[in-house]
């Protein structure tokens, strides 16, 4: 205490003779005189030296400026004009070069603030009550992600997706922006209209509102005017409290710097600083009597002198929360934006990179599975989607049934079975079918003419009746369906493939491995393994009809020119050649929302989508199948017990003999399904046991399964060689959901 008593009384003392001395006319003077006393001898020694060391003649000829008659010399106060003209640039460099800006990144998507209004008479912007109310109410859409590539049908529809039941199919919508307090209609020329591009220009980070033809929501009762006013001027004496506590701590750090200054810590630096902010004569009598010094020190020194300021200060800021959610951010530089239109392009880099990083973290932290069920909430499982399906068939049965009218993604699906003669199979889809239409659903689109390339590397094909057909849609369609529903992975998809739907077209990166024309991958080979311009102009001479197609026909002068060359024709290949179908394949995905998800979370997502192995092993089977067995002393309990040896036997032999292919057989056979889905099996798979008695011993001695409820009924056999007979004849002459 005594310390900080005795460091306070100096800075009192140090602050007194800085003030006696800059008060007093005397002092002021003296300085003056001395510092021009000093200008006028460095002048006349800069003169003596110049003369010196160039010709008198040749002096006055080249270097001399001409002197105004006016000019009295130094001695008159008034600084004169320079003697010697000095070089201000040497060599060809200049210092009026201007740096190139650099290029903003290209963003295809960017995100706005949606606002529904409740009723087609509200003409005014929507203050922090009324907001507060509409978030509450699901008419506010904090972070709504727009395409440039929309039109303005599209912005529309995606709209109304957004919003779901809030806004009825018979309400039109009108887009209006926020101009002062007032909402008013854009003006645009005549046939242009809102698309994605042309609203991320006009409305940039002001929220967009939507006023609807109809009320759909009764405003509140409460008065948003007085209240945001209020608020506003609660605001700003809350930042002229913030300015305050500022002026405040840099008034500390002045003082201890002039403390550090008596103390003799940092008495050269402070001179040259208190030199250099002094006054001049003529402006002497009109400055204030006290000049505050440049600080010196940091501002870690004006914490441990006051720590009350500094505490005090940190009271009035908002508090940082690393679980802070992004949707508030949003909300809140929206606000800020219809107050101030400044730092715009500031505000889109902040929230670009906001994306990226929750992009990053979320893909690292979310499964896929916790994704998926997520989705899966959306499925209302008390309306049906009906398909009727042969199996010879499966690709063609699927088209109609997601063409058809009342098809709906979010309602449950009915599939129903014929064999190959149209009689119809008694099954009622309980989860079975479901899962065995979309394996042969997935199945049928692997090897179906949208898709080229090796099996687990599959681009997108070029296939002009599947394009005027927009069957690319429906296979987009179709596995995000069946990602939701329960049905299995996709996992035929190239990486270059996945990447360009994740981060666009131009994210992709293919190699040569990537080009399923076997002629074509020869004679790239040959052009990618040219030495010389003589081999690489030779190995052109095959492919120039398909350059000029690819828009690649040029002159190489350098055999680094054999690289671009390569990747230009690969990128035409795999992905410009495919713009159409991509599009209509991306926008398919986009079904349940599971593209948005894709680029979300793309690591969660890979492995689904590309060839991943996910071989099944007879620990996992052992593991994914419950046994449920009889209460315990019972007869029937001590049999069930001598089973499941039997059931772990067949398991490890079937591994043992033919991999993961018979072990799929035998999940198919109690599911429906050869893989275990991403979203996982509900219920759980389990084992039951089949008694009976004498008569009924035969009839028992095969498995059965029921795939609705993914339950396996084992025969209660004591031998193994008859249960494993019995198991394979099962696997073998099993179609549909028949019993054997």
């Amino acid at each position: 205490m005594a310390n900080s008593n005795s460091k306070r009384e100096r800075i009192g003392q140090a602050a007194a003779i800085l003030n006696t001395i800059l008060s007093s006319p005397e002092a002021t003077s003296t300085l003056t005189g001395a510092l021009n006393d000093s200008t006028t001898a460095r002048s006349g020694t800069v003169d003596s030296e110049l003369s010196s060391l160039f010709r008198s003649g040749a002096a006055r000829e080249s270097s001399a400026v001409p002197v105004p008659p006016d000019y009295q010399g130094p001695s008159s106060g008034v600084p004169g004009p320079p003697r010697y003209q000095v070089q201000q640039s040497f060599g060809p460099w200049s210092c009026t070069r201007k740096r190139r800006p650099r290029l903003a990144p290209y963003h295809e998507c960017f995100n706005k603030e949606v606002i529904l209004l409740p009723n087609p008479s509200w003409d005014v912007i929507c203050h922090p009550p009324l907001k507060q109310y509409l978030h509450e109410n699901g008419h506010i859409l904090s972070a709504f992600e727009f395409h440039k590539t929309w039109d303005f049908h599209m912005v529309v529809q995606q709209i109304r997706e957004g919003f779901g039941s809030k806004i009825p199919q018979n309400v039109s919508l009108q887009i209006l922006m926020g101009c002062g307090k007032k909402l008013v209609s854009p003006k645009l020329q005549h046939g242009q209209q809102l698309n994605g591009q042309l609203i991320q220009k006009v409305f940039k980070s002001k929220a967009l509102y939507v006023r609807p033809s109809e009320t759909l929501l009764e405003p509140p009762e409460v008065s948003s005017e007085t209240t945001y006013e209020t608020s506003l001027r609660l605001t700003r004496a809350t930042t002229r409290r913030r300015q305050q506590n500022t002026i405040e701590t840099m008034f500390c750090n002045v003082l201890e710097s002039a403390d550090e200054v008596l103390l003799g810590e940092t008495h050269s630096t402070y001179g040259q600083s208190y030199t250099s902010n002094l006054p001049s004569v003529e402006n002497a009598s009109q400055s204030s009597a006290i000049v505050h010094p440049t600080p010196i020190s940091s501002s870690s020194s004006a914490t441990d002198f006051n720590p009350s300021v500094s505490d005090e200060g940190c009271q009035d800021e908002p508090t940082a929360h690393a679980s802070g959610n992004y949707s508030t951010y949003l909300s809140v530089m929206c606000n800020v934006s219809d107050l101030s239109s400044e730092d715009e392009e500031m505000n889109h880099a902040i929230l670009a990179s906001i994306e990226t990083h929750l992009s990053e973290t979320s893909s690292n932290t979310l499964p896929a599975k916790d994704i998926l069920q997520e989705l899966s909430q959306s499925i209302n499982t008390g309306m049906h989607s009906k398909f009727n399906i042969s199996r010879s068939a499966v690709l063609d049965g699927a088209i109609r049934g997601f063409k058809r009218a009342t098809y709906n993604p979010q309602y449950s699906m009915n599939v129903k079975f014929s064999d190959d003669f149209g009689k119809s199979e008694e099954a009622v889809d309980l989860g079975g079918p479901r899962r065995e239409f979309l394996r042969l659903l997935i199945e049928a689109l692997s090897v179906s003419p949208m898709f080229e390339g090796p099996d687990g590397r599959k681009n997108l094909a070029m296939n002009s009746t599947a394009l005027r057909e927009d069957t690319y849609f429906l296979a987009g369609r179709a596995i995000a369906v069946s990602l939701v529903h329960g049905g299995p992975a996709p996992r035929f998809l190239s990486p270059v493939l996945f990447d360009g739907l994740v981060g666009g077209p131009n994210a992709a990166c293919p190699t040569l491995n990537d080009i399923s024309d076997a002629d074509l991958h020869a004679k790239l080979k040959k052009v990618s393994d040219s030495c010389t311009l003589e081999e690489l102009q030779k190995a052109t001479d095959p492919l120039l009809d398909y350059m000029a197609s690819a828009g690649c026909v040029r002159r190489f002068t350098a055999i680094s020119d054999r690289d671009l060359l390569v990747h230009d024709l690969l990128m035409f290949h795999i992905v410009h050649r495919v713009q159409g179908p991509f599009q209509r394949f991306t926008e398919g995905l986009k079904t349940l929302g599971v593209l948005d998800a894709v680029k979300l979370h793309p690591d969660s997502f890979r492995k689904l989508f590309c060839h991943e192995p996910q071989p099944l092993t007879a620990d996992v089977m052992d593991e994914l199948f419950t046994p449920r067995l009889s209460p315990k002393g019972s007869n029937k309990r001590r049999v069930e017990e001598d089973v499941i040896p039997l059931w772990r036997d067949y398991l490890q032999d079937a591994e043992d003999e033919e991999g993961s292919s018979k072990l799929q057989n035998i999940l198919v056979f109690a599911t429906g399904a050869s893989e275990i889905p991403p979203i996982g099996f509900s219920p759980g798979p389990s084992i039951e046991f089949l008694h009976g008695s004498s008569e009924e011993s035969h009839s028992k001695k095969l498995p059965m399964a029921n795939t609705c409820i993914n339950c396996l009924k084992l025969p209660v056999l004591t031998c193994y060689e008859v249960f494993k007979e019995n198991m394979d004849f099962a696997l073998a002459n099993t179609q549909g959901f028949g019993r054997t």
